[in-house]
Order: C-alpha cells, then sequence, then structure tokens
C-alpha cells in the first residue's frame, strides 16, 4: 500500500546570507526502505527532530512539492507516485490531518466545511450531499452539522478535520499528531473513531504521536524514528519496545 525504497530528503537551505560557504543542510531523511500494507495502523515515534512530520508529509505530497528542498528514492502510495504527483491529486487517495485543526478550516460552518474538498474536485452536488451525510453518520457528528467552527471544543473541530478529509474516500489517513492539543477525554474520543474508521472502512491510518501510552494499545504497529542517521524500527509494538530502550515508556 505504502512503500519508502531508500527515500531520503533535505528541506532547502536558509534564506542566502553572506556566508557564500555554508554546508548544504543535513538530510531529515535518510535512506528510508519500509512498508506499510493495506489496512494497517501504524503509529510513528520519536525524538523531536526525528523525521515524523516529515515522513507523513511524504505520504501525501506536501514533500517536496510544498515545501521544496532535496528528494531522492522512490515513494508509492497504493498505484500513485507522490513525488512527481502534486497534493491536489494524491488528496484522492491520501487525507492528510495537521497537528492543529484550525490550520486547515477553509469556511465557517461544519456542514460547508465538509463539502470544500468535493467542491474543489468539482463533485456533482448529489454526490457531495450523499457523502457529507456519510461522513456526519459514521464520525457521530451530524448535531454539529450546522454549527460554526468557532464554537466547537477541540476534540470535535478535530473530528470535523477528520471528517472533511474522509469526503473525498481516501485510502489512506495520515494524522500529524491529532491529539497533541487535545484533554485526554477529547483525545480518547478521537482516537476512538480512528480505531472505528480502521476496523469499519479497513482505512490505512498513520499517524505520529508523542504520547506513546496514548496510542500505542490502538495500533498494528509502530515505526520508531530514533534520529537521523539512524535507521527506523518498524514492527509489532511488543517487538519494537523490546529492541530500543530509547522509545518512551508506556506510562
Amino acid at each position: 500500500m505504502i512503500e519508502f525504497d531508500h527515500l531520503t530528503y533535505s528541506y532547502p537551505p536558509p534564506q542566502p546570507t553572506n556566508q557564500p560557504t555554508a554546508s548544504p543542510p543535513s538530510p531529515v531523511l535518510h535512506d528510508i526502505s519500509l512498508h506499510i500494507d493495506e489496512g494497517d495502523f501504524v503509529l510513528i515515534v520519536g525524538p523531536s527532530g526525528a523525521g515524523k512530520s516529515t515522513l507523513l508529509r511524504c505520504i501525501n505530497g506536501l514533500v517536496p512539492h510544498f515545501y521544496g528542498g532535496t528528494i531522492g528514492g522512490r515513494i508509492r502510495v497504493g498505484k500513485r507516485d507522490p513525488i512527481a504527483l502534486e497534493p491536489r491529486r494524491m488528496s484522492e487517495v491520501v487525507g492528510f490531518v495537521f497537528q492543529d485543526p484550525e490550520a486547515q478550516a477553509v469556511v465557517d460552518v461544519v456542514e460547508d466545511e465538509l463539502a470544500f474538498a468535493m467542491e474543489n474536485q468539482g463533485l456533482p452536488l448529489t454526490t457531495m450531499r450523499k457523502r457529507v451525510e456519510e461522513v456526519l453518520d459514521q464520525l457521530n457528528i451530524a448535531h454539529l452539522r450546522r454549527r460554526p467552527l468557532s464554537t466547537l471544543s477541540g476534540g470535535e473541530r478535530q473530528r470535523v478535520a477528520i471528517a472533511a478529509v474522509l469526503t473525498l474516500h481516501p485510502q489512506v489517513l495520515a494524522l500529524d499528531e491529532p491529539t497533541s492539543q487535545l484533554d485526554p477525554q477529547a483525545a480518547e474520543e478521537v482516537l476512538d473513531t480512528l480505531v472505528k474508521l480502521n476496523h469499519d472502512l479497513g482505512l490505512t491510518i498513520v499517524l505520529s504521536e508523542h504520547r506513546l501510552e496514548r496510542v500505542a494499545q490502538y495500533v498494528d504497529q509502530i515505526l520508531y524514528m530514533p534520529g537521523p542517521g539512524e535507521p527506523p524500527i518498524m514492527g509489532a509494538p511488543q517487538d519494537v519496545l523490546a529492541q530500543s530502550p530509547r522509545v518512551p515508556p508506556r506510562g
């Protein structure tokens, strides 16, 4: 489903300075090769700066199309190549949810927010209405449909952000620390939603989180990224925890 083959990536260098001989940036991702099966629920963990968010951005093409930089190797998501295809094309396959749901909100009312991506894709009005109803029901947020986004709690906003990307019927859901700004109850509600989507729809879900103890119980695999220059470790949660004492404890 998702394959990284010798992936290496460096962000663009800083703005030009008076030091023309400054060395180029070191790769954030270096020679990463791994495979995620269809329907897997994968948690990415590791210290700050290890490349967790960058790897997620590679899945939907934000890296390199939005961030620029230098990329090498090969990526496949299904039959699509996010290095070659712009994020708009990849959004049909990969739904991306940012850490801050407000950062990706476009309009003011929940129902309109759910329809926005479909309008951009030029879907027929009947299809849009049907899909809005589907995701409102799937995520149990029908009661929020006419609410302004500004009146929602953090957990409600995050579920609306997830619903908005689901309207395009992606095969993969990538989330960058979706519970980091939520209280424990709201975080639990969001994680319950992800588990349901994984089980009921067979969505492949890849998310990064700092709080291992919050998410590890739900996932099929953990991908531990120790940092630049060190190979990642991927496997069943108990195996990754046993292999690397550097992984933060569950509690």
